[in-house]
């Protein structure tokens, strides 16, 4: 019997390195965009996370148009997902994650039993969502 692929959320800071191939991503982290663009992995993209990217992107004058970066998500082994009813039940469960964006990515890790890829150390401390950087 085959397993499924691991399926694994990122985080903004996480994509945004892998993006740009800054050296600030781990090799944890690399290694799991790797498994994604060769198909050996799945990796979630909250749909806040799109959000934050195109913040970050247009402060640092390096805009990623969501468009269409959206069109060129399945070529590196990701899918967005919607925020829905059943991330929004999950934010009370993380009262130690201050930022409400953070949540909403914590949520949607628990939700698909994903790894949460992140260097962020209040989400990696959170005893309600695993963590790999």
């Amino acid at each position: 019997m085959q397993s499924s692929p691991p399926v694994y959320v990122t985080d903004t800071h996480a994509l945004w390195w892998y993006l740009k191939a800054d050296a600030r991503l781990s090799a944890n982290a690399a290694s799991v965009f790797r498994q994604a663009a060769a198909g050996e992995a799945t990796i979630i993209v909250p749909a806040i996370v799109v959000a934050e990217l195109y913040f970050l992107s247009v402060k640092v004058r390096d805009p990623v148009v969501p468009a269409e970066f959206l069109q060129d998500l399945t070529a590196f082994g990701m899918v967005l997902v919607d925020t829905g009813s059943e991330q929004l039940a999950l934010l009370d469960a993380f009262p130690e994650i201050p930022d409400i964006h953070d949540r909403l990515i914590a949520a949607e890790a628990v939700k698909h039993e994903a790894v949460l890829v992140t260097v962020d150390r209040l989400l990696a401390a959170s005893p309600n969502v695993e963590t790999l950087w």
